[in-house]
């Protein structure tokens, strides 16, 4: 009605315009007075004549014809008051719509449908139930056998196929389109520009699409190893930014291992008014053993018990039992009888002892069940090496500190360490007790001191440790592959070591002592330690194999009570725990606590405390012998695994992911001197081990103060046993392993409580297969409407003509029925 009355005004308006309100003023130069006035007079006059008229006329056709020409006289005269009709029409923009398609391997997964609404779900999605019948409805169980096992894929594009359902065309009828796929990244499947005519509105309206025209369906793939949910949705927002948007439809099973958090990204997108319609697919509860992780040490020891946790997950197997076998090289080295409940997830300890050298596949497995939803996420493998030789470790310190008893005691008690020990202060008789740990003396010659895998410096003076000692050193650290973890103390170190060669390895910088910095005012203060990322993902601080548990364990450890102050971290070096302390940061950031750099071929680390033993209050010896012990294997690898003199090659880890950044290492020698090589970049390759495919090649660029020492990066590709080497020495090999990321296949489930969450805070509404037929009437609800106001002219109107013309007919007819001229 309101679009015919717009049409009459003389107004183009199209289907989704209505009138909100309207009012009418006058614009002329006589007054409404005068206006009825004339009226009021004519009317008398045409009454006086129509009563006078000689024509025998019936007394009510009289009438009418008065009241008809009266009226054409006020028409004509209501001209010269100008007549306005302001009011205010009411209708939707043609707004753009997204439809966000989860395109990551778990929508491969086939659901083993065993439910009957789940089956039913199934049926309403491939087109062989009615849509709006909901799961009332029965189900032929002739066709069981097309919806028991369909994919997540199969079934997203049947829904978005269905013709009963009709969701593509009625969506596209009323916004404008736009398609994407996502996994890691957001990928175009189609764009259409937005309607910025009335006409495109109109024609959009009357010319519905059909499923068939929506071709990009088909092109919808499963293949991304990661999902980003929250990355997808900011990514949508920033693209279409500026633009009026209705909303975006996420179609997903809700399984998001990478990027933002959606909950931050649904915040976002509540803020910018962007609801979230979710279509979840998938089942909620489907049966499957999920293996999740495999946490071993990448090199242990020969005849060494081996400590390792399996954290495995079960999911609609209540009260079931499942063997987790142990196998290293394809032999069976330990198992266990599990017993799974309510869906939990359970930690299984397992310890092995191999006996045998070399390198192996360690693989933790449960058979899989015919009825599991993924029967290829029952199993973990990663490379492990098995070496004959123990960590020859020196300790050194000023006086036996609380620090120094406590490392001393761990290191003695651990089967892997040859431990020697040298005090300063301490008594040189102790040194000649039959089986003493303990030195007389700092080892002077290099030889003696070359011995040594790993040399933990404490709090020493810099009078007992002399120049050449340090020098000694440098080179076993830069030319022969040791390690050096300096361990902070309140009276020489690193303050007193300012400018001299020990300073040159430290990963920090600092300022030389002063009596102030010696007594430090707030060592009474507790100071609660903070990982870094690059802390959280270093395996010497692992407290725990998941990411939420670790930086949980670590914010419960008991506070330590002193730091050394330094500056900051050397451009080389990476930070792994800060003092979060807002009072002691600098410009380059919050101070640093724990470093490490690699320096020449090996390892130095920086321990910015002698506090760490506080970490035994309550926890006995588990966390500070976990993460020493973690250390003391972690910085000396390279020295265990045995090194080239002259090209020595090093990799942050040695097992990756497909996808993960891989930062190698080289340090290189040249002439009869082993001089450090000085050229501007070093060229390198990597490649599979069994030579099948191209070799990748890398330019490695010097590091930093670090003569000979090259550094660079690529990404991990292919999955496999992979060799680096660089072009100045082909015959130095790099060793390192590649796996296929599993992180789609960790989590089977539909994440339902995390769509529903996602949904209702943007306003939106959560979707599944029984309701899905209402997504376009919920989107079309919410659409936003328009209010413009409008001024019409009505006595130049084409429904004020048509009025004058309608009122002079009518009396036209009416007198030639009455014989008047």
């Amino acid at each position: 009605m309101s679009d015919l009355l717009l049409k009459l005004l003389g107004v183009p308006a199209n289907d989704a315009v209505h009138i909100a309100k309207a009012t009418l003023v006058f614009r002329g130069g006589l007054s409404v007075g005068w206006y009825v006035f004339i009226v009021l007079v004519a009317a008398g006059l045409v009454a006086w004549i129509y009563r006078i008229t000689p024509v025998e006329i019936p007394p009510w056709r009289r009438r009418i014809l008065a009241g008809l020409r009266v009226v054409f006289l006020a028409l004509l005269l209501a001209l010269l008051l100008r007549p306005v009709l302001a009011f205010t029409v009411e209708g939707s923009i043609r707004r753009v719509l997204v439809m966000l398609v989860d395109g990551s391997a778990s929508m491969q997964i086939a659901d083993p449908r065993l439910d009957a609404n789940d089956q039913k779900r199934a049926a309403i999605a491939k087109g062989m139930l009615d849509p709006k019948g909901e799961l009332k409805q029965s189900f032929d169980r002739a066709r069981l056998r097309e919806v028991e096992q369909v994919s997540r894929l199969e079934l997203t594009k049947a829904a978005l196929q269905n013709e009963r359902l009709d969701l593509l065309p009625r969506l596209d009828q009323e916004f404008d389109l736009s398609a994407f796929t996502f996994g890691q990244g957001l990928a175009e499947l189609s764009v259409r520009g937005l309607e910025t005519n009335a006409a495109r509105a109109d024609s959009a309206r009357k010319r519905k699409a059909s499923v068939e025209s929506f071709d990009w369906v088909e092109r919808i793939e499963a293949k991304a190893v990661s999902t980003a949910i929250g990355d997808a949705i900011r990514e949508t927002m920033n693209r279409k930014r500026g633009q009026p948007l209705a909303g975006i439809v996420l179609v997903t099973d809700g399984v998001n291992n990478s990027g933002s958090q959606p909950r931050d990204a649904a915040a976002a997108a509540r803020l910018e008014g962007v609801p979230l319609y979710v279509y979840g697919v998938g089942i909620t509860s489907p049966r499957d053993i999920i293996l999740q992780n495999l946490f071993a040490p990448d090199v242990t020891f020969v005849k060494d018990e081996v400590p390792l946790t399996v954290r495995v997950r079960a999911q609609g197997l209540s009260g079931e039992s499942a063997e987790l076998q142990l196998k290293l090289g394809g032999q069976v080295v330990a198992s266990r009888t599990l017993t799974f409940t309510n869906d939990s997830e359970l930690v299984v300890p397992l310890k092995f002892t191999p006996d045998t050298l070399g390198e192996f596949e360690l693989t933790a497995s449960i058979e899989a069940r015919s009825d599991e939803a993924v029967k290829d996420n029952n199993s973990r493998t990663q490379r492990i090496k098995v070496i004959d030789s123990k960590i020859k470790v020196l300790l050194v310190d000023q006086t036996p500190r609380w620090e120094f008893k406590y490392l001393q005691m761990m290191l003695l008690r651990d089967r892997r360490v040859e431990l020697k020990c040298f005090l300063a202060e301490g008594d040189k008789a102790i040194s000649r007790v039959p089986d003493s740990p303990y030195l007389p003396e700092f080892p002077a010659r290099r030889d003696e001191l070359f011995k040594y895998d790993l040399v933990i410096l404490g709090d020493i003076d810099p009078k007992i440790l002399t120049a050449q000692h340090q020098e000694n050193l440098n080179k076993l650290v830069s030319d022969f592959g040791g390690a050096l973890v300096v361990l902070a103390g309140k009276r020489h170190m690193p303050a007193q070591y300012r400018r001299t060669t020990l300073d040159k390895l430290l990963p920090v910088e600092f300022e030389p002592a002063t009596l102030d910095t010696r007594v430090d005012p707030t060592a009474d203060r507790p100071i609660k330690l903070q990982l870094t990322a690059a802390g959280r993902a270093s395996a010497m601080l692992r407290l725990s194999d998941r990411d939420e548990e670790n930086a949980q364990m670590w914010s419960q450890l008991p506070p330590i009570y002193w730091a050394a102050r330094v500056t900051r971290a050397k451009p080389a070096a990476e930070v792994l725990v800060v003092d979060p302390d807002v009072s002691k940061e600098s410009r380059f950031g919050k101070m640093p606590v724990i470093a490490v750099q690699q320096y020449g071929l090996g390892q130095v680390m920086f321990v910015g405390t002698d506090n760490l033993w506080r970490w035994r209050k309550n926890a006995g010896d588990y966390y500070y012998t976990t993460v020493w012990g973690q250390i003391a294997q972690r910085v000396s690898i390279q020295r265990l695994l045995g090194v080239s003199r002259r090209t020595q090659l090093s990799a942050d880890r040695q097992n990756y992911m497909a996808g993960d950044r891989v930062t190698v290492f080289a340090r290189i020698y040249t002439g009869a001197g082993y001089e450090p090589l000085e050229e501007p970049a070093v060229r390198g390759s990597f490649g599979r081990k069994d030579g099948q495919g191209p070799r990748a090649d890398l330019t490695l660029r010097p590091v930093p103060e670090q003569p000979g020492m090259y550094r660079g990066e690529f990404i991990a590709t292919g999955v496999g046993a992979f060799d680096f080497s660089v072009e100045n020495d082909p015959q130095t090999v790099l060793d390192f392993n590649v796996a296929e990321p599993r992180f789609e296949f960790g989590e089977t489930a539909m994440n339902e409580s995390l769509l529903k969450e996602l949904a209702t805070t943007t306003g939106g509404q959560f979707f599944r297969e029984e309701n899905l037929y209402q997504l376009p009437d919920a989107i079309r609800a919410k659409s936003e409407r328009v209010q413009s106001p409008m001024e019409i002219e009505l006595w130049a109107s084409p429904l004020y003509f048509l009025l004058l013309l309608g009122v002079v007919t009518a009396e036209w007819v009416l007198r030639k029925m009455s014989h008047l001229k």
